[in-house]
């Protein structure tokens, strides 16, 4: 198993899910957007409108996501990552970075 493969393993056992699903693609979107309308996640997920619902749900009850209405209209629910899953994908950002600069060092 090599580092990268390790390294998705690691944050499929943290987060007890599969690293490419509706779950990882939110996940990453806020990762790298920060705080997302739900409408707005919804609209580049693939995800049905039924199943993202429920995702989030289930994100959030597990507390890998926290939920905020917006203030200006608080109809808008605005989604981002909790402390703990930052922090987690922190990590698993930067052994990935690490991975591929080494993988691409050695093919020079």
């Amino acid at each position: 198993m090599g580092q990268l493969t390790a390294g998705l393993t690691r944050v499929e056992q943290t987060f007890h899910l599969r690293a490419i699903t509706p779950e990882f693609e939110i996940l990453m979107r806020l990762y790298e957007n920060g705080p997302t309308a739900s409408a707005a996640l919804r609209a580049k997920s693939r995800a049905s409108s039924a199943a993202f619902s429920l995702i989030l749900k289930r994100m959030v009850s597990s507390e890998l996501l926290k939920v905020e209405h917006d203030r200006n209209d608080r109809r808008v629910r605005k989604y981002d990552l909790t402390d703990w899953a930052r922090k987690v994908l922190d990590e698993f950002a930067r052994n990935t970075v690490r991975v591929l600069t080494q993988d691409t060092a050695a093919t020079d």
